[in-house]
């Protein structure tokens, strides 16, 4: 199964998911960065898994509901996430069955990667 990891390499706190899911490459897991939001139009998600840093929980989480993701104000183009085109693909009925593993912003790589491979195995 792949897994799709969200992300942006630049900002130290927004790549966890990045880092853990370089753990998990080394693991034999097969991963795919995705850095804008228009690729989300290409993949199935259905069939894939999603790691992404969520802010406001306390332990990595799965999420099957994109209805629990929360959408920022948007102002501009540029407000567009991922959050927002999951929802829209949902609407469109492009999005069925969606498992988002959303690891806290402020855990390390040491302490999400267990708890990841733990999420991934039962799923």
């Amino acid at each position: 199964m792949e897994i799709l990891l969200f992300g942006n390499p630049a900002i130290p706190s927004d790549n966890l998911a990045l880092e853990v899911g370089k753990a998990l490459e080394k693991e034999g897991h097969t991963t795919r960065h995705v850095n804008n939001p228009l690729e989300l139009l290409d993949i199935k998600l259905d069939e894939r898994v999603i790691i992404d840093v969520a802010v406001g929980i306390k332990e990595v989480t799965l999420l099957t509901n994109v209805d629990r993701l929360t959408l920022g104000r948007l102002c501009s183009l540029h407000d567009l996430d991922m959050a927002y085109f999951m929802k829209l693909m949902q609407r469109l009925g492009e999005i069925h069955d969606v498992r988002i593993i959303a690891i806290p912003a402020e855990m390390s790589v040491q302490e999400a990667l267990p708890k990841v491979k733990e999420l991934l195995h039962n799923i």
